[in-house]
């Protein structure tokens, strides 16, 4: 869908994204500044953040 002004015209995407991130160093991706990541600019705009939790994964440890 498209949405046009008269000065600009953007266009609205739906990304999803499905990955792990290690808790004991990171944030939850519910408490990221996704506007911030993204590089947004004028215009330009997150319409809507929805971020589930799918649980907890074990990892193998890496032999050194």
């Amino acid at each position: 869908m498209s949405i046009s002004t008269p000065k600009t015209k953007v266009t609205r995407y739906r990304v999803t994204l499905d990955f792990t991130v290690d808790t004991t160093n990171c944030v939850s991706p519910n408490e990221w500044n996704w506007h911030e990541l993204l590089e947004l600019e004028n215009g330009e705009k997150v319409n809507e953040v929805y971020v589930e939790n799918l649980g907890e994964y074990k990892t193998k440890n890496k032999r050194k």
